[in-house]
């Protein structure tokens, strides 16, 4: 028997108002995201607004410093600067990597903020070198954009765009911003592209670099990343990557994964540390292999060739604390 007339009208009806009332949730859950994911520098400028261009002092090696959450404008910041400063006068340098967390507590308001004063230029007015920069989640509390229009006015600070790349004759660099989610499927999709332009024969390729602020392995407060990150990389990117450098986690360190061809280094210790009692309590365990930890100010320098790739561990003075080879 048909419904009568009214009743057939009224499930139309609330159909349509459950359809428009989830049309309406959708919609505004997806603005949501979308206005996060601006505000984290998710979405790429089309065009980098700068060229990448590396002169290295010798021809056949590429020097540089890597060290993260460097933004605290305090005398640990400076004192690891200095001791850059003394490696870069020993060995010679290229280019300097920054792995987010620029500038604590929250970042910068604007192309005009001090703190790209205090607690960049001032700082490392030393080191005649460009820094090249990614995110923080720190960073990302505040004008994101700011600190890419930052390059057009600086001699030395570098983020081309929220995610960016360049190549050596020794290594081809990857810029994360791993505030965003899709970043490890943006490199696959960048090293599918680059693979595909390269040499066959993998022993002459540019050792792969990746550089972003979170950890994939950490024994620091933030441990470990979650569990489908994890194994989403070891997926799709794992032994593709020769290494992944970071921070987010305030120690140097040194992580392989069982039956891994990458090395997992991260050099958070800029101006952060893990110096106390109480944040040393608060440290959390890998599920990689960890080879070296120090848990105080320091940096990461790379010597690298065609085939090596040297990484030394540096306390805040800029003493040698460790050191370990990756060969061809």
């Amino acid at each position: 028997m048909k419904q009568p007339f009214a009743k057939r009208r009224i499930s139309i009806l609330w159909k349509l108002i459950l359809f428009i009332t989830l049309l309406g949730f959708g919609t505004a859950a997806g603005y949501k995201l979308y206005e996060q994911g601006s505000k984290s520098g998710c979405f790429l400028l089309e065009e980098d607004i700068l060229p990448v261009e590396i002169i290295p002092i010798r021809t056949d090696h590429l020097q540089l410093i890597a060290l993260g959450d460097t933004g605290t404008g305090n005398k640990d910041q400076r004192r690891v600067a200095a001791g850059m400063a003394k490696v870069c006068e020993e060995f010679g340098c290229d280019l300097v990597l920054l792995l987010g967390d620029n500038f604590y507590p929250d970042g910068v308001k604007s192309t005009v903020d001090p703190q790209f004063i205090s607690k960049f230029e001032q700082v490392y007015q030393k080191l005649k070198l460009p820094f090249f920069a990614v995110l923080g989640n720190h960073d990302v509390k505040q004008d994101v954009l700011s600190q890419l229009i930052y390059s057009l006015k600086s001699t030395s600070w570098r983020m081309p765009n929220y995610e960016y790349s360049f190549n050596t004759a020794e290594a081809r660099f990857y810029g994360l911003n791993t505030n965003c989610p899709f970043s490890a499927e943006r490199l696959r999709k960048n090293l599918n592209h680059d693979d595909a332009e390269q040499t066959a024969d993998a022993t002459k390729r540019p050792w792969t670099i990746v550089f972003g602020h979170h950890s994939i392995y950490s024994n620091g407060t933030h441990g470990d990343t979650d569990f489908l990150t994890r194994s989403y990389w070891n997926w799709i990117l794992e032994g593709r990557v020769d290494l992944y450098l970071s921070g987010h986690n305030h120690n140097l360190a040194h992580f392989q994964p069982e039956n891994s061809s990458t090395d997992y280094v991260i050099s958070g210790a800029g101006g952060a540390h893990y110096r106390s009692t109480s944040e040393r309590e608060k440290l959390d365990k890998s599920v990689a292999f960890n080879i070296y930890t120090y848990n105080d100010n320091g940096f990461i320098s790379l010597d690298i060739t065609r085939e090596m790739l040297q990484i030394r561990f540096h306390d805040s003075s800029g003493k040698i604390i460790y050191g370990y080879t990756k060969s061809r």
